[in-house]
C-alpha cells in the first residue's frame, strides 16, 4: 500500500455552499483543525533538487519565518517542478513546509504553497522512489487537503477544476487529479479491452462518442456513448460529480463514467474503469479496493 488517504462511503463528499463562494466538501481523513505540523525535522541535506543539488537552498527559500518573495516562488519551483511534474526527493520533502505556508501568509503564499503541492503530489501517480518521504509526511498531506477542501472558490471554469483536483490529489486519488476534464472539448485514446483497436472517446460541444481517428478522414466509425444516470454513480465519480453541480464539468462526467461501445468489435465497457485501468500502473490505492469505487 502507498498513500494511505481513501475515500469512504460514510464521508462522500458534497457541495456545501458558505459565504464568499462555493467549498469543496471532500470525504477523506480531515484532521483536527489545531493540528500542529513540524516542518524542521527535514534533513535537507539527504535530499535533492531537480537538478541534484542539495535540498538545503529548498529549505532556506521555504523559511516559514520570512515567507517567500515572489521572486523566491519562482526559484522553488524551478528547483522541483520539471514540465507540471516533481521528480526529485526534496519536492516530497518540502511537503511539511508548504502546508505550513498554505496555513498562514498572504493569499499569494496560500494559493502558490496550494499549487505547489498539488503538482508534487500529483506526480506520485507515475512515481514511487520517495515512498518513504512521502509517509513521514501523512499529516501534512491531511493538512493540505482540509485546506483545498475549505477554500473558497468561484464553481465553474478552469480555476475551479483545478481547485477541485488538488482536493483529489491530496485525498489520495492521483490518476483523476491528472487527467484533462476539458468538457467543451475533450478527447481521450484507449484501447478497447477486448479487441485492443485504439480508440478515440469524445466528450465536448463536438459530440459524445467513440471512434476510430483516421489521419486522413479524422473521425471515423462514430458510436455514441451512453452516459450513467447520476443516481447510479458511486465512488470517486460520484464524489466528483456532487462537487462539480450544475456545470458542463458534471455532465461531462456522466460521460467519462458512462459505457462506450467498440466501433471494431462492437464490445461495451466502462470508460472511467478501463482509462483509470491502462493509465494507473501504480496507483497510490489499496489494490483491495476497486479501481472505480472506493467508498467501500
Amino acid at each position: 500500500m502507498r498513500l494511505l488517504i481513501g475515500m469512504s462511503a460514510s464521508r462522500r463528499a458534497s457541495l456545501c455552499t458558505a459565504a464568499g463562494g462555493s467549498r469543496i466538501a471532500a470525504a477523506p481523513l480531515m484532521p483536527a483543525d489545531d493540528m500542529v505540523l513540524d516542518a524542521s525535522v527535514i534533513d535537507w541535506q539527504s535530499v535533492r533538487d531537480v537538478s541534484g543539488d542539495s535540498g538545503v537552498r529548498i529549505g532556506r527559500l521555504l523559511d516559514v519565518e520570512r515567507y517567500p518573495t515572489t521572486e523566491a516562488w519562482d526559484e522553488i519551483e524551478r528547483r522541483l517542478v520539471v514540465e507540471a511534474e516533481c521528480w526529485c526527493s526534496a519536492g516530497f520533502a518540502a511537503l511539511p513546509r508548504l502546508a505550513e505556508l498554505a496555513q498562514s501568509g498572504t493569499e499569494e503564499h496560500q494559493i502558490r504553497a496550494l499549487r505547489l503541492a498539488a503538482t508534487i503530489v500529483r506526480s506520485l501517480h507515475r512515481s514511487y522512489q520517495y515512498d518513504d518521504i512521502v509517509r513521514a509526511g501523512t499529516e501534512a498531506l491531511k493538512a493540505l487537503h482540509r485546506l483545498a477542501r475549505n477554500r473558497p472558490t468561484v464553481h465553474t471554469g478552469r480555476a475551479f477544476v483545478a481547485h477541485l483536483q488538488y482536493t483529489l490529489a491530496f485525498a489520495g486519488f492521483t490518476f483523476w487529479a491528472t487527467i484533462s476534464l476539458d468538457f467543451t472539448d475533450e478527447h481521450y485514446h484507449l484501447g478497447c479491452p477486448h479487441c485492443a483497436v485504439r480508440l478515440a472517446v469524445v466528450i465536448g460541444d463536438f459530440g459524445h462518442y467513440t471512434a476510430i481517428r483516421d489521419y486522413n478522414d479524422g473521425d471515423i466509425h462514430r458510436v455514441v456513448l451512453r452516459p450513467v444516470t447520476p443516481g447510479d454513480l458511486t465512488g470517486i465519480g460520484r464524489w466528483m460529480y456532487d462537487a462539480a453541480g450544475e456545470t458542463v464539468l458534471a455532465d461531462g462526467l456522466t460521460y467519462l463514467f458512462g459505457r462506450a461501445t467498440c466501433s471494431i468489435c462492437g464490445s461495451a465497457f466502462n470508460v472511467a474503469e478501463w482509462l483509470e485501468a491502462e493509465n494507473s500502473p501504480t496507483q497510490p490505492i489499496d489494490t483491495v479496493v476497486p479501481r472505480t469505487d472506493r467508498s467501500t
